[in-house]
């Protein structure tokens, strides 16, 4: 059986400026924001952000046109 690694995750934190810190970690680790910074009033994690694996676009690719 051959089991896939998960190649989206969601990530969340108490404050934007905790968010933001755990999103420069990940991207250390090739997991890369594909979605703006969302937040949800009544969560535990009230701002959250949707990663992907290797393939978002990075910081100097969001410029590029092709």
């Amino acid at each position: 059986m051959i089991t896939k690694k998960p190649d989206k995750k969601i990530i969340g934190a108490k404050t934007r400026a905790a968010l933001e810190k755990q999103i420069k970690a990940e991207e250390r680790g090739r997991w890369y924001p594909i979605s703006e910074i969302k937040f949800f009033e009544y969560e535990a994690r009230p701002y959250q952000v949707l990663l992907k694996y290797r393939k978002g676009a990075k910081k100097n690719e969001l410029n590029k046109t092709i």
